[in-house]
């Protein structure tokens, strides 16, 4: 075999040996979702989705997202926006993906102040200072208002927290509020802004039949 053949046979074997060389992979199940969301989603929460079928599935959904891009979109364009998306091999690009926060301005109250019962497939608390929380069978949400010199009224602010398998309350409120949170800041919000531990939140008793 000559000398070119060689040599010419050697940089095919090195080109194959190096296929993929530098090309980042992207992280999927635990991995990804301890970078997810800016670090929202805690242990305990990555704990009860890992007892889903598609755990090793989630990743990251394609896009920029943040929660600064959130508020960015809230205050310029005064619609939702999420901070995060994670999708599973099911995901669509139209649909909100396997788990995601998204935050909505204006929306105001999440039910009546005055209310006194919980209703239908849902459960509702309120956690003091005009806060008030739902939770539904695959989603969780805050509303808080924020005071701030930019704005002549309090914002209204509503977080929501959507997952399609199965997580208990403590898994969605906890990422849900701590994203609320950075949202909080990124507003410059004048008032305290406190939530509760969601393993002690009281909700409304149900309606009685």
């Amino acid at each position: 075999m000559s000398r070119h053949i060689l040599l010419a046979l050697g940089a095919a074997l090195a080109v194959l040996a190096c296929a993929g060389c530098g090309v980042e992979t992207k992280p999927y199940g635990e991995a990804a979702l301890k970078d997810a969301c800016e670090g929202v989603l805690d242990t305990k929460m990555i704990a009860e989705a890992r007892k889903s079928d598609n755990f090793g599935d989630l990743h990251v959904a394609d896009g920029t997202r943040s929660h600064a891009s959130a508020v960015k979109t809230m205050l310029e364009e005064d619609h939702a926006a999420y901070a995060c998306i994670v999708d599973d091999k099911s995901s669509s690009k139209s649909d909100s993906g396997a788990l995601s926060i998204k935050f909505i301005p204006g929306l105001g109250p999440l039910f009546s102040p005055d209310e006194t019962q919980s209703y239908g497939g849902y459960r509702s608390s309120k956690l003091g200072n005009g806060m008030q929380a739902i939770i539904e069978p695959e989603s969780a949400s805050v509303n808080f208002q924020c005071a701030s010199k930019d704005w002549m009224r309090p914002l209204s602010v509503t977080g929501k927290f959507y997952s399609d398998f199965p997580l208990s309350s403590r898994a969605r409120f906890q990422p849900l509020f701590q994203s609320s949170l950075k949202v909080a800041k990124i507003l410059k919000c004048q008032n305290a802004i406190q939530f509760p531990d969601p393993a002690e939140m009281k909700y409304l008793p149900p309606k009685k039949k």
